[in-house]
């Protein structure tokens, strides 16, 4: 269903120092309001992951809240979803996938913490590459098994470019009905 797009997330995971442990839903749900998940590269190949983010279809993202990111990337997905990845000078990856600009509901609707789109787009253009559980400042050395999170869009989603030109319009008609009497005053 186009509606609907499913988040898969690492659950089950060995980190680096050998440990296995499985991520607690509850952390893994926070991804709603903060990114849980991201994604480190080395600081030296940052351009080289903007490059291939935006070969890959991103796009730089003009219009975003700056939470201090070097680059702002934007990807249609399918449906009304995208994907928004923000990349800062310490080689941290942020990516949520939430719904598209086109919309209103992009500035208050669901988007949720997601890493594997990212991290595997970025598969041939840096060396290396790590998925890092951010609360814990630990990095994941092996995914064990994945959870799929399913997001469902707004029922109804409302397109804001017709809404801004209808309104364009009516601020403007008064403006053109007043040049028209003033025209008509001189001729």
């Amino acid at each position: 269903m186009k509606n609907t797009y499913i988040a898969y997330l690492p659950w089950y995971v060995k980190l680096e120092d050998g440990t296995r442990y499985k991520i607690p839903l509850s952390l893994i749900m926070r991804g709603l309001r903060s990114n849980i998940f991201i994604i480190k590269i080395p600081s030296y190949e940052i351009r080289r992951a903007v490059m291939g983010l935006i070969e890959k279809g991103f796009k730089p993202t003009l219009l975003a809240v700056d939470k201090g990111e070097s680059y702002s990337l934007s990807m249609r997905a399918y449906g009304p979803w995208e994907l928004h990845t923000r990349i800062f000078n310490d080689g941290t990856i942020e990516t949520e996938v939430e719904i598209n600009r086109d919309y209103l509901q992009h500035l208050v609707g669901p988007r949720f913490n997601v890493v594997y789109e990212t991290y595997e787009s970025l598969r041939n253009y840096v060396s290396e590459r790590k998925i890092c559980i951010r609360p814990f400042g630990m990095c994941i050395g092996d995914v064990i098994e994945n959870i799929g999170i399913e997001l469902r869009a707004p029922k109804a989603l409302i397109p804001w470019k017709p809404i801004a030109i209808i309104t364009a319009s009516l601020a403007l008609a008064p403006i053109l009905n007043n040049l028209s009497k003033a025209y008509n005053a001189f001729v």
